[in-house]
């Protein structure tokens, strides 16, 4: 939907790969190893002609959904275990280190190429967005069969719905029904 609210940077490319399987409608981008590779190199994580298989997919479908479960925990959600292993396992096999870049910045990079240090530099990228004073304005829709992530501009980060239009409606339509039986 073009009318969810987006984030910028790596806040935003977080929040575009968490929303590459839109839950409601069951639209997903990553069908298969080809459309994970365009994905990945059209973002810039990875070199074009590097090869994506179906192993690639699976972990990159696992890592996507850890992510989407972190992103939970900026709405209240319990960020669970199993979350966590994963992009911890995403980490290691990518073989994150730390790196000093221009200007004595730090910054992380895998020394894994391919998909598995794509997923690596995605994993930083969270960590990075992370610590970003702007990341818990990243939030999963109330929604639950929605888990749209969006970006809450909201004054007071209050946002519930990616947009109030559908899903704000559509829960508060439920609530009513529930409510007056």
């Amino acid at each position: 939907m073009a009318e969810r609210e987006t984030a910028a940077g790596e806040l935003g490319l977080v929040q575009a790969f968490v929303n590459t399987v839109d839950l409601m409608p069951g639209k997903e981008e990553l069908t298969d190893p080809n459309t994970l590779q365009a994905w990945l190199v059209a973002n810039g994580l990875m070199d074009t002609g590097q090869p994506v298989d179906e192993s690639d997919l699976k972990h990159a479908l696992a890592v996507r959904e850890a992510m989407r479960g972190v992103i939970g925990g900026n709405t209240g959600l319990k960020v669970y275990p199993v979350d966590i292993a994963t992009l911890n396992e995403a980490a290691v096999a990518s073989r994150l280190r730390m790196r000093f870049g221009r200007g004595g910045k730090p910054r992380l990079e895998p020394e894994a190429a391919g998909a598995v240090g794509a997923l690596g530099r995605l994993v930083a990228t969270l960590y990075s967005a992370m610590q970003a004073p702007d990341w818990e304005r990243l939030k999963l829709c109330s929604s639950d069969p929605c888990r749209w992530a969006f970006y809450d501009r909201s004054r007071n980060h209050s946002s519930r719905w990616c947009t109030m239009a559908s899903c704000g409606n559509r829960e508060k339509a439920r609530r009513f029904r529930h409510k007056h039986k």
